[in-house]
């Protein structure tokens, strides 16, 4: 019976732990690049770019998305909420983005806000308001019995 070495294979497998590390180090600090470089997607050009829009006319839905997920990224909860809606208004059959602004308004911590777009979206899309209420952030709201009841609706309504 032949034994080989194992010292190439060691060396492999160290040599890929090391590559792996390096690569989520460096792709850590790219996004943070990424996220603070200014460019197109920071609130402040996206802000200029709202404002030249308007001007022109109207402002189009993806610009107001990026918007809102750069607000939502800077943990400014009810402006990206507001920038959500603004969405909405043009689109508003996106569901991706009614599930954004109800997450951005939990996040806010706008209990009447929530409950109205709640209210609004159990009738609506019931099975996106039962989503949106068995998240952990907005299990704080059930505690009060507006948003219990609203969430037994929004149960109820599904199973149709």
């Amino acid at each position: 019976m032949n034994r080989y070495r194992r010292t190439p294979a060691l060396l492999i497998l160290l040599v890929a732990a090391t590559l792996g590390v390096a690569y989520v180090a460096a792709w850590g600090k790219v996004e943070q690049y990424w996220l603070k470089r200014g460019g197109d997607h920071s609130i402040e050009a996206l802000e200029k770019r709202i404002a030249e829009e308007g001007k022109k006319g109207s402002v189009s839905a993806a610009t107001w998305r990026a918007y809102g997920d750069a607000l939502a990224n800077a943990k400014q909860f009810a402006k990206a909420a507001a920038a959500y809606k603004e969405v909405l208004a043009i689109e508003p059959y996106q569901r991706d983005v009614k599930f954004q602004c109800g997450m951005a308004l939990i996040q806010s911590g706008s209990g009447d806000d929530f409950y109205n777009f709640q209210k609004d979206l159990v009738y609506s899309e019931a099975k996106l308001a039962v989503e949106l209420f068995e998240r952990p952030e907005a299990q704080k709201f059930l505690a009060e019995e507006r948003f219990a009841s609203l969430a037994k609706e929004a149960k109820n309504q599904a199973m149709d």
